[in-house]
């Protein structure tokens, strides 16, 4: 069988992962194809319906295509693909991009932020994510540009000899720690009229956790974030929404940096020295720092790793942190600021090599495919690390995963659980 190949090439015989499973779970317990069904449908002439190019597109997103064209322009295998998940008419990629157009992103992030609050109530994260505490980490993500297409919604920098370059930027929330990994909320960064900047990531970042704790309450215990936000008008939002920061501290221009190491270097805030793995950690930790306009004092700790390598030699390394959590101790703040990479590795390196968030799909609808892709990347997650058993022990990469869903759906008709109406639903 062509499905088996990617799972036996791996080394694991796993029948239990199928899309079919998947689909059923993001219909049964997240209710999506339901609520795909609820979007509203501008479009004048209606031929096929919303829901047989809106599911499909989030479906071939999921199974990580490169574009529409790859989809949509009706190549043989394509064509079975296609109509093993849409009844009726079969959509064009003209037809795709212009209802995307049309469909208004704030509705597909209410069916996103309604996952949010499922995973809430099904207790997602019951036991935090590091030493029990939520962490979740908020950064900046760059999803195209070009020198040649832009948008009323594109922001621009000179780009050298090449003239202006127009592109799209996201600040995005997402749980780090223990998986699943999911991203929490995003918020597109907005142009300015006339000479005035374009929005920076702190006023993204900022706009994102109020919004998320208006809609979600108390999402997260500790916000973790790179140097960039190291900023006091966003230390004080979150504060004000009931959250602890723990944010990388890299300018050693700053006060506080300088403060804090003359300090460190006459032996106060001395701690214990611990291990993890083949690296050696001293750590230095003071409390009660003020910074500038802050309504909190702060803890600065500085970390030293000596790594032991296999072949004898050894690699150094300083971290330093501020944070205006009183009560974690070093350990945890070690692990949480070296996990604020999950971030990186597990989402956005996810989202851009293998969901091609660089691509543009439809450039009159960046935000609405973006919150598609979100929603696929959000499912995948919580199927393979929720409902299937012991996935991360497992030796299946996530690239043959899509692989074998991809085979699947060439092969096995996935209309019954797509179409067919739930009791009571």
């Amino acid at each position: 069988m062509i499905v088996s190949k990617y799972i036996m090439k791996e080394g694991v015989l796993n029948e239990k992962l199928t899309l079919f499973k998947l689909l059923s779970y993001m219909k049964s317990v997240y209710h999506i194809p339901q609520k795909i069904r609820t979007l509203t449908d501008k479009r004048k002439r209606r031929s096929i319906p919303l829901f047989n190019i809106v599911m499909p597109t989030l479906i071939f997103l999921m199974l990580q295509y490169r574009s529409f064209h790859t989809v949509f322009s009706s190549p043989e295998s394509m064509n079975r693909r296609l109509r093993n998940c849409i009844r009726g008419k079969m959509p064009k990629v003209d037809a795709v991009r212009d209802l995307l157009s049309q469909i208004d992103p704030d509705e597909l992030r209410n069916i996103h932020e309604e996952t949010i609050d499922r995973m809430k109530r099904n207790r997602i994260w019951k036991h935090g994510t590091i030493g029990g505490c939520r962490v979740a980490a908020v950064d900046g993500v760059e999803l195209f540009g070009s020198t040649k297409k832009s948008c009323p919604d594109c922001l621009a920098r000179r780009h050298g000899k090449q003239g202006t370059e127009y592109f799209h930027r996201s600040v995005v929330c997402m749980s780090v720690g223990g998986p699943p990994h999911v991203i929490l909320g995003q918020e597109m960064l907005k142009p300015r009229d006339g000479n005035e900047k374009d929005e920076g990531e702190l006023t993204g970042g900022k706009r994102l956790i109020q919004r998320l704790r208006k809609r979600h309450g108390h999402f997260a215990d500790l916000i973790v974030a790179d140097a960039l936000y190291l900023n006091a008008p966003f230390i004080n939002t979150v504060l004000s929404c009931g959250m602890e920061t723990v944010i990388r501290l890299k300018d050693e221009k700053r006060l506080i940096f300088k403060d804090a190491q003359g300090l460190f270097e006459k032996g106060a805030g001395k701690k214990e020295a611990f291990k993890r793995g083949r690296t050696e950690i001293e750590t230095w930790d003071l409390a009660g720092f003020e910074m500038d306009g802050v309504a909190k004092k702060v803890r600065v700790i500085r970390y030293h790793e000596k790594t032991t390598k296999k072949n004898g030699r050894t690699e150094e390394n300083w971290m330093w942190l501020v944070t205006t959590d009183e009560t974690a101790d070093n350990q945890t703040l070690w692990k949480i600021m070296h996990k604020r990479w999950d971030i990186e590795e597990n989402g956005f390196h996810q989202l851009k090599t293998y969901y091609h968030l660089k691509h543009c799909y439809c450039h009159k609808a960046v935000e609405t495919v973006f919150y598609l892709i979100i929603i696929a990347f959000n499912m995948k997650e919580l199927y393979l690390y929720r409902r299937t058993k012991d996935f991360k022990g497992r030796k299946i990469t996530l690239i043959s995963v899509s692989r074998m869903f991809q085979d699947e759906l060439h092969m096995k008709n996935m209309k019954n659980v797509l179409y067919e109406s739930e009791k009571g639903g």
